[in-house]
């Protein structure tokens, strides 16, 4: 099973929403969203979610993002607590100092059971508590970093590995250096590792900022399955890099290089995802969708690619 962490953007949400929309998300790939407000584009994707009869984790507890802050309104409160309590929904929780009286706020306010919590691990010290508070019941899975001492501490549970898989530079055209990276082979060891899924956060990275800004820069991040089917990222950059005028300019260059080097994988029907087909169009018509539908599809193809390999 594949955990990705997915944080609430509009267009992060979009991707789930338009895979799940498609029909195309496998049911081994179920999304960890950790919201950063309560939108319009949340709500929708959830709504789908439930139509379709398939299941997502909403972090209760977000640590980026207003969705806190915005939970003392009563409008907001009463519109998280049917998110909460809608049939599709996996109630997530970061563990935390805190979540002793938290975990206890979640039972109280939504008749949530212990064994149904998806608990979201981040420090080791932090294990006692959760032992304490769980008094030898199981977690619906813990997903935890994947370390080796992590693990023995919470034998007998149901683990769900995280890594950070994304190498983030900080400039755009640092990529040039480095065109093609190892990603991940986690789909093809989780078990051996004594995982029931594994999770990542995507080709997005772990790293999270309110606000974009105007690239010198355009690059377009896509992974794929190398001989021994496990991940590599390709990263084709723009050229004319010297400015930020005309990001559709950036967009055709970093596109052309990605379809010159795509026509060796379209026999792969693995790669023929939804996203490739949308990128072989605006090569095709010339179009340009904006940086924002760049980074949905390159995460598009991702989980889909995701759930074509644990097939």
């Amino acid at each position: 099973m594949y955990f990705p962490i997915i944080r609430g953007r509009q267009y992060d949400l979009l991707a789930l929403r338009e895979l799940q929309a498609n029909k195309i998300l496998n049911e081994r790939v179920i999304p960890i969203i950790e919201p950063i407000k309560l939108s319009a584009t949340l709500m929708s994707t959830i709504k789908i979610f439930e139509e379709n009869q398939r299941k997502l984790i909403i972090i209760s507890n977000p640590k980026v993002g207003s969705f806190m802050g915005e939970l003392a309104l009563p409008s907001v409160y009463q519109q998280f607590r049917e998110i909460m309590l809608n049939d599709s929904v996996v109630i997530g929780h970061y563990l935390n100092k805190e979540s002793a009286i938290q975990i206890e706020q979640l039972q109280q306010e939504f008749n949530v059971k212990l064994e149904d919590l998806a608990i979201i691990h981040s420090e080791r010290s932090l294990v006692p508590m959760y032992r304490e508070v769980f008094n030898g019941l199981k977690a619906h899975f813990n997903v935890i970093p994947s370390d080796n001492a992590f693990r023995r501490q919470l034998s007998g549970q149901d683990l769900v590995g995280l890594d950070d898989k994304f190498n983030k530079l900080s400039r755009n055209v640092d990529y040039m250096d480095q065109e093609n990276e190892f990603f991940s082979e986690e789909h093809l060891f989780f078990k051996d590792e004594g995982y029931i899924g594994f999770s990542d956060f995507s080709i997005v990275g772990a790293e999270y900022n309110e606000s974009g800004f105007a690239p010198y820069a355009v690059a377009i991040h896509i992974v794929y399955p190398n001989s021994e089917n496990a991940l590599e990222i390709m990263h084709f950059v723009s050229d004319s890099n010297s400015d930020t005028s005309d990001p559709a300019g950036k967009f055709s260059e970093a596109l052309g290089k990605l379809i010159d080097w795509y026509q060796q994988y379209m026999s792969d029907e693995r790669m023929n995802t939804l996203a490739m087909k949308y990128f072989l169009r605006h090569y095709e018509e010339g179009t340009y969708p904006g940086l924002p539908t760049l980074k949905k599809l390159s995460i598009m193809h991702h989980l889909e690619l995701i759930g074509s390999l644990l097939d």
